[in-house]
């Protein structure tokens, strides 16, 4: 926070965020320690460890520590109707403290009635029921609520088999949760008051031993996801830590940034135009788990608003959940235009779906602030039928037009190939190879980095749905499966580089081994700009 900022907070009596409203409206201030107390709402982003998470980097696994961007709008939507909301993030307070007990945090706000918990990527699977089990010991009679996509696709059987939740809202989570948590501040010691779970939507509970399920009734619209603030995480123990851990450079997307330069992901839309093989964020599987057609957008006005307070915050950058360059001419050029009419200049981080065209990169590098800014260009493979077949509809050619027009405007760069998409083998892996070397060797070296990791499979993606389409055998067809992969794969592992456990196989299976070997003879020499495979899940 600048000196400037606070200053001006004081004398207006705002939040030094620079919105005029978060004191009023949440009586505290994003950048300042909170006072003591026990709010009502708990909320814990597990780490896919779960609680027994460790910060040994030499032998742990990716802890996946960046919170899913709908959950910070959902908190400040509970604040909105007065519920307090205290959250935490399980991977950042045990990379600050070894010593952090998620125990002895819970059992000090033994006054809370209800604990949510995210399970929106398939990799907290195991970690995510291993925190509700912790919440079940330390707070015995409180209500344990999961959400997100992959406790959406796997609702009935999480109730069966894991009695430490209680309830999982399914698909988009505003109206249900606005409605659910007041009935469970009333409720008494976890019973269904007077049977009302029935009558929220999206919502999955236990009927005697069973689980039943209300309807998929509710699905969030552009002015509902217009009216959430999706800046604040003022909830957040170590909220500014937090924020330093979500500043991308190229290459550096999992790391804690050293610098003290902010960061934040920020929700702008909902849903997906494209069905890209691997995603299971993909359009049919969010019109399967949330009942959403296509995309629905938050409004340019309202996301350039949002911009103005995280940059008023002292954010520099922020990371945006959708491709602007796939939003639309429209949507983009009026982004960016009333960003000029506030005067504001930001980093952004945007990860193009397909490619950008010559006219959004120019208007990009001429609004953004370039030194807090990166892209992110997704090839996946260097031979054009890999890569049509996973999802992506360019050609290489193609491709280097779009890294010219980058390249012209000084855009910084991440580009990332994946070593197991199906079609991938040891031929077609040989043009993968040509293609980075061509990157690598036309790029600015200090503005690029080439990544190469393996997928695992995501649930309703296409691949998980229609597996002979792609020519592989599916082994991760269910939430135990899931469960099962995250602990088994907590730790890194050199298995990981060779496509084990990652809930598919081809048909034919690719020797992944001598492929992993042949991107590290292309890395010698090129270290600074090429990474090596990741060894961990």
């Amino acid at each position: 926070m600048s000196a400037e900022s606070g200053a001006r907070a004081g004398r207006n009596d705002q939040c030094p965020c620079g919105s005029g409203g978060h004191r009023r409206k949440y009586k505290q201030c994003c950048g300042r320690p909170r006072e003591a107390g026990a709010p009502p709402v708990l909320y814990v982003h597990p780490s896919k460890q779960g609680v027994t998470l460790t910060t040994d980097r030499q032998t742990m696994g990716r802890p996946y520590g960046l919170l899913p961007m709908g959950i910070v709008g959902l908190a400040n939507m509970l604040r909105g109707q007065g519920i307090e909301v205290q959250g935490v993030n399980l991977p950042l307070e045990y990379r600050l403290d070894r010593a952090f007990d998620l125990r002895a945090w819970l059992r000090a706000r033994s006054q809370a009635r209800v604990v949510l918990i995210d399970l929106h990527w398939y990799e907290h699977s195991f970690g995510a029921i291993d925190v509700a089990r912790i919440c079940r010991q330390a707070l015995p009679d409180r209500w344990i609520v999961l959400g997100g996509l992959t406790a959406s696709a796997y609702a009935a059987e999480i109730l069966s088999a894991h009695p430490a939740v209680d309830l999982i809202i399914r698909g988009d989570a505003e109206r249900p949760l606005s409605t659910l948590v007041p009935l469970l501040l009333q409720a008494e010691r976890r019973q269904d008051p007077s049977g009302l779970l029935r009558q929220v939507p999206n919502l999955t509970y236990r009927q005697g031993e069973s689980a039943a399920q209300s309807a998929l009734g509710y699905t969030a619209t552009q002015e509902e996801l217009d009216a959430l603030d999706f800046c604040s995480t003022s909830f957040l123990e170590h909220a500014f830590e937090y924020r330093r851990q979500q500043y991308v450079l190229p290459g550096t997307v999992e790391e804690m940034d050293t610098s003290g330069l902010g960061g934040h992901w920020l929700c702008i839309a909902r849903g997906c135009l494209y069905e890209c093989a691997f995603c299971g964020g993909c359009r049919s599987a969010h019109r399967a788990l949330a009942g959403r057609q296509g995309l629905v957008c938050r409004s340019p006005e309202r996301v350039a608003e949002d911009l103005r307070c995280l940059a008023e915050a002292g954010v520099v950058q922020v990371a945006l959940s959708h491709d602007l360059a796939s939003l639309g001419r429209d949507y983009w050029l009026a982004l960016f235009e009333r960003l000029s009419e506030m005067g504001v200049r930001i980093g952004l981080y945007n990860e193009f779906f397909q490619l950008p065209d010559r006219a959004f990169i120019e208007v990009y590098a001429q609004y953004t602030q370039l030194a807090h800014s990166c892209v992110a260009l997704s090839p996946l493979s260097g031979n054009e039928r890999v890569r049509r077949l996973n999802g992506k509809a360019f050609t290489n050619v193609e491709f280097f037009a779009a890294l010219e027009a980058l390249r012209a405007c000084g855009v910084p760069l991440i580009v990332y190939f994946s070593l197991n998409l199906p079609g991938e083998d040891q031929s077609t892996f040989e043009e993968t190879l040509s293609l980075a070397r061509r990157v690598q060797d036309y790029y600015p070296s200090h503005m690029l980095k080439i990544l190469n990791s393996l997928h695992t499979l995501d649930p309703l993606s296409p691949m998980a749905l229609r597996p002979e389409r792609f020519n592989i055998r599916v082994n991760a067809s269910s939430f135990a499966a899931y469960y099962h992969y995250c602990a088994m794969t907590a730790l890194a592992h050199p298995e990981a580089r060779i496509g084990v456990h990652r809930g598919y196989v081809a048909a034919e299976p690719p020797a992944l081994a001598s492929m992993a070997a042949r991107w590290e003879e292309l890395r010698r020499g090129r270290e600074a700009n090429i990474l090596p495979i990741p060894e961990s899940w």
